[in-house]
C-alpha cells in the first residue's frame, strides 16, 4: 500500500484549521450554551473534513483523525456534546460504509466510557500534564484501534503498513497536542484578561474609597450619636422610638459599608505572621455564634489540629466571618454549614458548605465582583473584600452552586513555611 503522505498532511492541516478559526472567532470562550453549540458544530465540521481527505487501506479501511473532535467535544463541551459527536461519526460513517465500521464503534464507546464525567478531573490538572495525558491517550487508543481493525478485517502487518500506521498514531499525537495546548493558551489568556479587568475595578474602588470614606463616616457618626438621645427620651412614644431605632440600623448598617469601602482602599499585604487558620475559624464561629442560633442555622466545625497559613489575624477573621455570615443568610431553618479544614506538603484547603438556596451560574460567576449581589438590600462589598483579602494571601477560591440545593466555597492558600 502507498504511503499517501500528501493527503496525511492535508488531514492535519484541515483537523487544525476549524478549531484555530473558532478560537479566533469566539475568543477562547467555552463556557455558555452558545459558545458549546458553536465549538459543538466546530467539531462536526472537523469530523467533515477529516473522512473527506481521509487515507483509504486495503479491504476497505479508513484512516482519519476522527478521534481528535470527539475527544475535544467530551473534555470541553461536556458528556452531552461528546455522545452528540460521537453518534453522528457514527452515523456519517455508516453512511459512508467500510469494512472497518466494528472497530471503530467500539474504539469510540470505550473512549465515551473512559472520558465520561472526566472533565473536572482534565481541569484540575497543570497544562503540561493536560497535554502529555491527551496525546497518550490518543496515541494509546488508536494503537489498540488499528491493532483490533487488523484482526477483524485479517489484514497481514507488513512493514509499509507499519509505517503508515504509525505516521497516523504520530499525526494524531502532533494534532492533539498542539490544541490542546492553543486551546488552553485562549482559555488562560482569556482569565488572565478577566482578572486585570476585575483588579482595575478593584482598583478604581479603592481611591474612591480613600478619597470619600473618611468624610461620610464622620457625620454618620454625629447622626447616629443623636439619634440615640433621642431614642433614650422619654418625651416621646414607643412608635416614635421605633422609628428612631430603624434609623439607628440604617446608620449602622452605611457606616458597615462605609468600614468596607476603607478596607477595601488599604493594603495590608505586609502586614502578615504565622496563623493557625482552625483557631482563626473557631473565633470566627464564636462570633457568629449568635446571629446562627438567631437564623436557626447550625456551625459544624471539628478540627482540632493546628494548621498554619501566613496572613493577617484581623483580615483573615473578616474573611470567615464574611464567608461564614454570608452562608447562614443563604439558608432556611434548619441550615447546615459544614466548615472542614485540609493540607498538604504546599497548601492548606479550607471548604465552607451550606444547604442553602444555592445560586445560578451567573451569581456563582460573579461571586465577589465589585457590586453585584445577590442580595436585596446587599452592595456585594463584603464579599469584595474577602476576595481581596484571599488575593492578598496568595489564595485562590472556586465557587460550586446548585440552585435551591447549596453552596461550596473551596479556599486554598499556601501553607506557612515561617
Amino acid at each position: 500500500m502507498e504511503i499517501q503522505l500528501e493527503r496525511m498532511l492535508l488531514q492535519i492541516l484541515m483537523t487544525l484549521f476549524p478549531f484555530v478559526l473558532y478560537l479566533v472567532l469566539a475568543n477562547g470562550k467555552i463556557s455558555d450554551m452558545k459558545s458549546k453549540v458553536i465549538f459543538g458544530i466546530t467539531c462536526v465540521f472537523t469530523i467533515i473534513l477529516s473522512l473527506s481527505f481521509a487515507v483509504h487501506m486495503d479491504k476497505g479501511g479508513i484512516l482519519d483523525l476522527r478521534l481528535i473532535p470527539i475527544y475535544l467535544a467530551y473534555i470541553y463541551g461536556g458528556n452531552l456534546l461528546g455522545i452528540i459527536i460521537s453518534v453522528f461519526y457514527i452515523v456519517v460513517r455508516l453512511c459512508i460504509g467500510g469494512s472497518e465500521i466494528a472497530p471503530v464503534l467500539v474504539a469510540i464507546i470505550i473512549m465515551g466510557v473512559i472520558l465520561y464525567g472526566k472533565q473536572s478531573l482534565f481541569f484540575s490538572w497543570k497544562l503540561r500534564k493536560k497535554v502529555m495525558t491527551s496525546t497518550l491517550f490518543l496515541s494509546v487508543t488508536l494503537a489498540l484501534h488499528y491493532i483490533i481493525g487488523s484482526i477483524v478485517l485479517k489484514i497481514s502487518i507488513t512493514s509499509n503498513i507499519m509505517i503508515i500506521l504509525s505516521l497516523f498514531i504520530f499525526s494524531n499525537a502532533v494534532v492533539v497536542f498542539l490544541l490542546i495546548y492553543l486551546i488552553e493558551s485562549q482559555l488562560e489568556k482569556r482569565s488572565l484578561q478577566q482578572e486585570i479587568q476585575n483588579a482595575e475595578k478593584f482598583n478604581v474602588i479603592g481611591q474612591l474609597a480613600a478619597s470619600v470614606a473618611h468624610e461620610i463616616r464622620n457625620p454618620m457618626t454625629s447622626i447616629r450619636g443623636f439619634m440615640q438621645i433621642l431614642h433614650s427620651s422619654n418625651r416621646i412614644s414607643i412608635s416614635e422610638k421605633e422609628y428612631i431605632k430603624i434609623c439607628i440600623d440604617e446608620v449602622d448598617r452605611a457606616n458597615g459599608i462605609i468600614a468596607d469601602y476603607l478596607a477595601l482602599g488599604k493594603n495590608h499585604s505586609s502586614e502578615v505572621s504565622k496563623l493557625d487558620v482552625v483557631r482563626e475559624i473557631k473565633m470566627a464561629i464564636r462570633s457568629l455564634s449568635s446571629f446562627a442560633t438567631l437564623n436557626n442555622v447550625q456551625l459544624n466545625f471539628s478540627n482540632l489540629i493546628p494548621i498554619y497559613i501566613n496572613g493577617n489575624s484581623q483580615r483573615v477573621q473578616q474573611l470567615f466571618i464574611n464567608l461564614i455570615k454570608n452562608g447562614i443568610e443563604a439558608t432556611n431553618d434548619n441550615g447546615i454549614i459544614d466548615i472542614e479544614v485540609s493540607t498538604d506538603e504546599k497548601h492548606v484547603y479550607i471548604t465552607i458548605s451550606d444547604n442553602g438556596e444555592g445560586m445560578s451560574k451567573e451569581a456563582a460567576d460573579n461571586f465577589g465582583l465589585p457590586f453585584y449581589s445577590t442580595k436585596e438590600k446587599g452592595t456585594g462589598l463584603g464579599l469584595m473584600v474577602s476576595r481581596q483579602i484571599i488575593e492578598e494571601m496568595h489564595g485562590t477560591i472556586t465557587v460550586n452552586s446548585t440552585k435551591g440545593i447549596g453552596t461550596i466555597l473551596k479556599l486554598t492558600f499556601p501553607r506557612s513555611k515561617i
